[in-house]
């Protein structure tokens, strides 16, 4: 399984995500209390919510906002994370953190291409 990271302000919540349209899946379903799945005909993402922060003291440096939250999304193909990334539902004033040295602002995120491990 591949990852990368969603980080935001106290307003990033597994609900927010929970509450989006997910175009394209054949089902979703909470897995646990900070644990959320979204499956699409060719694999599922699972977003893993945390509030424990401690191990990224670098990433958090490099914020212009007090992250509160982060959002893991654990996935198999890209194609579909790609997809999710871009729905007008997405929460908006996130950074994104691919685990390979990008840490970009949402709409620069996408604007690079999105790039991760695929």
């Amino acid at each position: 399984m591949k990852s990368i990271s969603i980080l935001g302000d106290r307003n990033l919540t597994l609900t927010s995500i929970q509450n989006m349209k997910h175009s394209g899946a054949v089902r979703t379903y909470p897995v646990s209390d900070d644990r959320f799945c979204a499956e699409f005909p060719d694999g599922h993402i699972f977003f893993d919510y945390d509030t424990d922060l401690s191990d990224r003291k670098d990433e958090l440096e490099k914020l212009p906002f007090q992250a509160a939250a982060v959002i893991m999304i654990v996935y198999r193909n890209a194609a579909n994370v790609r997809h999710v990334l871009t729905q007008p539902d997405f929460p908006q004033n996130v950074y994104i953190d691919n685990d390979f040295g990008v840490l970009l602002p949402l709409q620069e995120y996408i604007a690079a291409g999105m790039p991760m491990e695929e």
